[in-house]
Parts: C-alpha cells; structure tokens; sequence
C-alpha cells in the first residue's frame, strides 16, 4: 500500500494560475507612443516591460511576426506635482514636502492571429512620491512604472 502512494505521490503535480492559455506561449511588446516631454520614458517603461511581463504571464518573447501575443500602448501623460505642503512663516512661500509623480498609459494585448483584442485599458495611471529636498525625482518615476507594469500583469491575467 505504501509503494502504490509513493508512486502516485510522482506523479502529483499542480499548475499554477495567473499565466495565458497554453497556446498563447510567445509575446513581442512594441515600445509604446510617447505623448510626453520625458522623451526617456519609453524606454524606461519598455526595459521592465520586457524585464517582468513574459515572465509573469508565462510566455516568451518572440519577434512581431512571430508572436502569439501583441502588447503595445501609448504614453498618455506625465505629471510631477507638489502633493503635500508646510506653511511657511507670515511672509515666507510655503514648503513642498512632497511630489507625485503620476503616469498615464492607454494599453492593448492583441492576439495578431485571430485579430483579437485580449485585453485592453484606455487609462491605467502609476502613481510614486519623493520628497524633493532628500530624493530625485527617478525614484518616483521608477515607483509608478513598477506600478504601471503591476496593473498591466494584473489586467493580463484577469482574463485567465
């Protein structure tokens, strides 16, 4: 009895959720349209598209022409805004203490083959905070992309 559950338990297994169908095994991910001043953006956004997504969603990246999946999207805004303040003393401006950075992205995944929408957001926005007299503003910047890129996977994977 004892060696019938030992070979059994081999052969469990389980499959995790969160990725793709199976037959969706490859994606290629377009840099996305800028529509900011922060020419650098794209490519920041693109570099941990590429770092986390395929991984996440279980696929590999692949050319355009080959790809089961299409991720692409359009940079929609960008704003560097004085969140929180300290009155100043009578006659003195007040104190920022702190910025939000906040981005906005339009994004579609798109099955090439079908010709098909998978998934899409017409406003997705990551948000990060840094206080401007100790931290660069890249700190927030790099927090709302990783924001970014949580709601895209989030997305992605509620259709699954």
């Amino acid at each position: 009895m004892a060696a019938v559950l030992l070979v059994a338990g081999c052969n469990y297994g389980f499959q995790g959720g969160g990725g793709f169908p199976s037959h969706l095994r490859t994606l290629y991910i377009e840099s996305f349209e800028n529509h900011t001043a922060q020419f650098e953006l794209e490519q920041q956004l693109f570099t941990r598209l590429l770092d986390r997504v395929p991984r996440a969603l279980g696929v590999r990246p692949a050319g355009r022409e080959v790809a089961d999946v299409v991720l692409r999207g359009r940079i929609l805004r960008y704003d560097d805004v004085a969140q929180s303040y300290r009155l100043g003393e009578a006659g003195q401006a007040a104190q920022v203490l702190e910025h939000q950075v906040q981005i906005a992205v339009a994004v579609e995944l798109i099955d090439p083959k079908a010709n098909l929408v998978l998934w899409e957001s017409q406003s997705l926005t990551g948000r990060g905070v840094y206080r401007p007299d100790s931290q660069p503003d890249l700190k927030a910047r790099t927090e709302a992309i990783e924001h970014l890129v949580q709601q895209i996977l989030d997305g992605a994977q509620s259709q699954w």
